[in-house]
């Protein structure tokens, strides 16, 4: 077999070392520098180290080992084996000697190079079991290692990948075994020594840190390697309350203690916070105080090694010291015996500092001065001040009730305050305060005289409202439409879903229920002294009584007389108008004494600040009871006659309609 001279070649030859890997042992491990030339990207080129893995290939291909069919009842025994490259594990029984059954091997990849020694073991195992499933279900395996990944796996507080491991391997039936003394010649070649020959003075050493913040604690956890894989784990908890950023940085600092006292010079540490890795490296500047003391606490300590690099890594891939932070900060005591385990008391750069207490002047400072030595202020200002104050604190403190004028002076003189003017003081304050505004009992007296209208000429006057919401009926109709005669009185109505324009419209060119006012029509009103049908058609409508009942008029009906009776009435429909209009003006004038007599006048002009009744519609439904009678403020736009008036927001934004005055107050600022 030749050298591969094209990377055809070497794709070829690839493709034959898989199929021939479960009868070679290790060979991934043999033809790593082979499989490399796939990975890389410049142009082929065959090497030294790549001849020298194709000859001991060719050499283990001339003497392949002999595999056995596994017996049925007898139990598997696996072999693993690690490197800094490839993983690697052999699978035999023992009958009459070791038989050997399965090769399995393979490359590793560049995140799980940096596994630790055990999580490698680990590794190996759980891919023997993904790729001989068949033989790990139908007999009893027993992994022959020197490493203890039985209790690794075993252990409650593990996470991580070694979690997911352990539960993926819990379904077979594995038992654990120290390997001892190598029985065969075929597993020489397949044993590789965990620790390559060398010496390790010149290597650093590496360092894993993490802190830990959380409710119940704070901690740290530190793993200290040296290159030859021996490591020491350390669990801190400390004795005081620290931020996420602080535990970081108490665990570096812990971290690199303990490399100076293990007498290390050249240390590569590996931390999960990027604030802290960044902050040491000078990438990010260090703005908070406390951690300014802490970045320079490590540049002191640097000084102590030639060489120290600080890196950021993946919190999946710094598991471990992740774990023993988390470990410590919610350690109980007895717990965590198998790791060293301390207490820090106080902060790494914790400073003694006296605290001074220096007296602010605040609006009590007067009041204090008065009580301890009686001083009153000279300035007016600054009196009006302190009984502004006193004032608010009792009116609307945390003891405030929001009470009247008249009680708000009580409780202030009860309180030890007086001043000449404190009753008048204490209703303009009570008048000026916002929530009592706002929440101040609804006006339902009048704030404008009654006007009246007179119209002696039938329908040429008419008054439509519209009257509603009520409860919802037949046809979603909830508002009513009202037209009223202000003459005649003659009414109008119809019912609504919705009130627009169009519907307006077309309720003043039709009638629907002319039927059912009928009664209304013929009833003498007790504004006019007649009947609405009278004053509008002269004579008064024929009602049903007097069809099943005959009347005068009806017994005696002739009815080529009849019009020109009809005529004669309309002739003197004018006096019978007159008459009406006369008592309908007496009738308003009683109206208006009556209801001018419980009158509060309230007038507003251009500019004013006023209130405006918040009202069923617009009120929250989720305040309930609590909610504000009055909302605004807002500013009168337009003064316009007869009480009504246009509003604006304080930001300019005109409201829609005009609002009487019934419905306003004045705002006191």
């Amino acid at each position: 077999m030749k050298s591969p001279t094209t990377l055809k070649e070497v794709q070829k030859l690839a493709e034959r070392l898989t199929s021939l890997s479960r009868f070679l042992p290790c060979l991934a491990e043999i033809v790593g520098p082979i499989l490399l030339l796939l990975k890389k990207t410049e142009r082929f080129k065959w090497t030294q180290g790549c001849e020298e893995a194709f000859q001991q290939f060719k050499n283990r291909l001339g003497m392949p080992p002999v595999l056995c069919k596994p017996v049925v009842d007898a139990d598997m025994i696996i072999y693993l084996s690690v490197s800094d490259s490839s993983i690697s594990a052999v699978m035999m029984q023992e009958n009459q000697g070791q038989q050997l059954i399965y090769f399995i091997s393979r490359t590793l990849q560049d995140a799980e190079r940096r596994y630790q020694l055990l999580e490698k073991v680990a590794l190996g195992l759980v891919y023997a079991a993904r790729r001989l499933r068949q033989y790990f279900q139908s007999h009893k395996v027993v992994v022959r290692t020197d490493c203890p990944i039985a209790k690794v796996l075993r252990k409650p507080e593990i996470a991580g990948r070694m979690m997911a491991w352990s539960v993926e391997l819990s379904e077979f039936d594995i038992s654990f075994e120290p390997r001892g003394p190598i029985k065969s010649q075929h597993l020489v070649d397949f044993v590789n020594e965990l620790t390559p020959p060398g010496s390790f003075e010149d290597q650093p050493w590496i360092l894993h840190v993490d802190g830990s913040s959380n409710a119940q604690g704070s901690g740290a956890g530190i793993i200290l390697a040296n290159p030859s894989g021996i490591t020491i784990e350390q669990s801190l908890r400390f004795g005081f309350r620290a931020s996420n950023n602080q535990a970081e940085y108490e665990a570096l600092i812990a971290g690199l203690r303990l490399a100076t006292e293990m007498n290390v010079k050249k240390v590569i540490c590996w931390t999960d916070s990027k604030v802290v890795a960044e902050q040491v490296n000078d990438n990010f500047q260090v703005k908070d105080a406390n951690l300014l003391q802490y970045y320079h606490l490590f540049r002191k300590l640097k000084d102590d090694f030639t060489e120290v690099q600080i890196r950021h890594i993946p919190r999946s891939n710094n598991e471990r010291a992740d774990q023993l932070a988390r470990l410590a900060s919610t350690r109980k005591p007895g717990q965590l015996r198998t790791t060293i385990h301390l207490e820090v008391p106080s902060p790494s750069v914790a400073v003694e500092c006296m605290a001074a207490e220096v007296e602010v002047p605040s609006w009590l400072t007067p009041i204090r001065n008065f009580i301890l030595q009686g001083e009153l202020p000279t300035d007016s200002v600054e009196a009006r001040k302190l009984r502004t104050q006193a004032a608010r604190e009792i009116h609307e403190g945390i003891c405030g009730s929001h009470s009247g004028g008249r009680t708000l002076a009580a409780k202030v003189s009860r309180a030890g305050y007086y001043w000449p003017t404190l009753k008048g003081d204490c209703a303009e304050f009570v008048k000026r305060c916002i929530q009592c505004q706002r929440h101040g009992n609804l006006i339902h007296a009048s704030a404008a005289e009654l006007h009246s209208i007179s119209s002696p000429w039938p329908f040429a006057l008419w008054g439509i409202d519209v009257l509603g919401p009520f409860p919802m009926a037949r046809g979603q109709v909830k508002f009513l439409l009202v037209a009223v005669d202000y003459f005649t009185k003659w009414i109008e109505a119809e019912p609504l879903a919705c009130i627009s324009a169009a519907n307006v419209q077309k309720f003043v060119w039709k009638n629907i229920i002319t039927q059912v006012l009928w009664a209304y029509r013929c009833t003498p009103q007790s504004t006019t002294k007649e009947t609405p049908f009278r004053l509008t058609y002269g004579a008064d409508a024929m009602i049903p009584v007097e069809v099943g009942e005959p009347s005068f008029r009806r017994q005696h009906f002739q009815e080529d007389s009849n019009d020109t009776s009809l005529r004669a009435e309309l002739d003197v429909l004018e006096e019978v108008r007159d008459n009406s209009q006369v008592v309908a003006e007496a009738c308003k004038q009683r109206m208006s004494r009556r209801f001018n007599s419980n009158l509060k006048p309230r007038t507003f002009h251009d500019g004013d600040l006023v209130w405006r009744a918040t009202g069923s519609a617009r009120r929250n439904p989720s305040e309930g009871k609590l909610a504000a009678n009055w909302d605004g403020p807002f500013r009168v736009r337009h003064a316009l006659h007869n009480g009504a008036y246009k509003l604006e927001e304080l930001s300019g934004k005109v409201l829609p309609r005009t609002w009487n005055s019934t419905h306003l107050k004045t705002y006191y600022s």
